[in-house]
This record gives structure tokens, sequence and C-alpha cells, in this order.
């Protein structure tokens, strides 16, 4: 059975993938975090297949843990989805304002967005190496293009989403031609995911609507695999 492990998936995005590969008969490995949220254990109740598993990925103890967890369960995993993000919360930005930038959340932000990512693929590559696809994913982000984004404020997300496109080019020079294919993928603006399944006001895009396109990406293979690009709901290709 094809397996999947997908980082921040109690909601929004990673819920919405989990839900879109269980429908195409994957196992799915769902990183919880956020305590608040039950819709994984109600999707459970229609997927047996779905393993919810406690996963803080700024904690490298933690990973290790879901890493111990997933072994007991499967030999192989095919496909790490890294999308567990911290969005920065209030005054991350600017030298603009009237307060100083917070560097203990643009720390903690780190931890989360870029390194975690990158310790997620390190814990898990024995199981990838075991599997039939060895499919490495990231989920990126519009303002992580240095030659496209224009704003002048936002320094937690931006620069963290910019390291996870470095971190993903690096892995990909180091293991593509050990036989890993990597996907690199721009979301869009979401409207977020409340505790009760419902969405929030602001946001463009659904995140069922976005995790369709990016799963159809992450589970096809393409013809042009020696390439790396980053390519986004729209099917558009960014530069990075």
């Amino acid at each position: 059975m094809k397996t999947a492990v997908i980082s921040g998936a109690d909601r929004g995005l990673g819920l919405s993938m989990a839900t879109a590969l269980l429908a195409q008969g994957w196992r799915v490995f769902a990183g919880r975090f956020l305590e608040e949220y039950a819709l994984l254990d109600e999707l459970q109740a229609q997927y047996p297949e779905l393993y919810p598993v406690q996963m803080d990925v700024s904690s490298r103890e933690s990973i290790l843990e879901a890493y111990a967890e997933v072994c007991r369960h499967t030999d192989h995993v095919d496909m790490v989805i890294s999308n567990a993000a911290y969005m920065g919360g209030p005054n991350s930005s600017t030298f603009k304002g009237e307060l100083p930038i917070d560097f203990a959340l643009l720390e903690y932000s780190f931890r989360v967005n870029a390194l975690g990512a990158l310790q997620l693929v390190e814990i898990f590559l024995p199981l990838l190496e075991k599997g039939d696809m060895k499919r490495i994913c990231f989920i990126s982000s519009e303002v992580s293009s240095v030659t496209m984004m224009h704003r002048d404020a936002g320094f937690r997300y931006t620069m963290t989403k910019t390291a996870v496109n470095v971190a993903c080019r690096i892995l990909y020079n180091d293991l593509f031609p050990q036989g890993y294919t990597f996907r690199l993928f721009q979301p869009g603006w979401m409207r977020r995911v409340l505790p009760d399944g419902s969405r929030a006001a602001t946001g463009t895009v659904d995140s069922d609507e976005s995790a369709a396109v990016a799963v159809a990406q992450f589970v096809a293979d393409r013809e042009d695999e020696q390439r790396l690009v980053l390519t986004d709901y729209l099917g558009n290709e960014w530069a990075y």
C-alpha cells in the first residue's frame, strides 16, 4: 500500500491533502499538533488507514517519536509532505512599526518552517529509502520567491519559506541521483479552517481546492523529473 507522512495535518491544507490521498487508497500518517482540533478523529472514523501521529516539528525529539510510531505500523514510506508552518503572529513585520522586531518569534518560525521541514526529511529518510516512490514534497509560498516578492514587511514567514526552497534544492542536488523525486508547491492564500471545520472569511482559496491540485502533482510522475520547479495551485511555474 502506498504510504504518506504529512506534517501539520490537523487542519487546513494538511488535512485536505490527507483526505485526498486517503480517497485514492493511500495509507496516511497525519501529523497532529493542535489539541483543540478533532477533525482528524472525524476523518479517521471514515478512513481506517488514517493514523494521526503527535508531531511538533519545532522539536527534534517529537519528530523522532513520530518516526518511531510510524515504524510500528509500516516498514516503508513512499512520500513525505512537509506542510507544518507557523505564520508569524503579531508584530512580525517591519522597521516601520513602533515596536521592534520580535527575534524570538523569528527564531521559532525558523525552527518550525525551515529546520522542522529539513529534520522531517532527514529523520524519515530510512523509511523513504524502502519505499517505491521516494518522493519528497515541500509546501512553499508565493512570498518565498526572492525575485517576485515585493513586500516590505513580514520577515518571519518570508525568510523561512525562502529557506525551505533552498533546503529543497540542496536535498534535490544530493538525493535526485539516488532515485528521489521532489515537489515544491505554492498553495495560495487559503481561508483558515476553524476547529468546527468551517472556513474563516479571509483568504482567496479553499484548502480542498488547493489540496486537489497539490496531490495530483505529488502523486503523478513527470517526464521532466530532472527539473526542480516551484508550481502553484493554478499550475503556474514560479521563479524561486
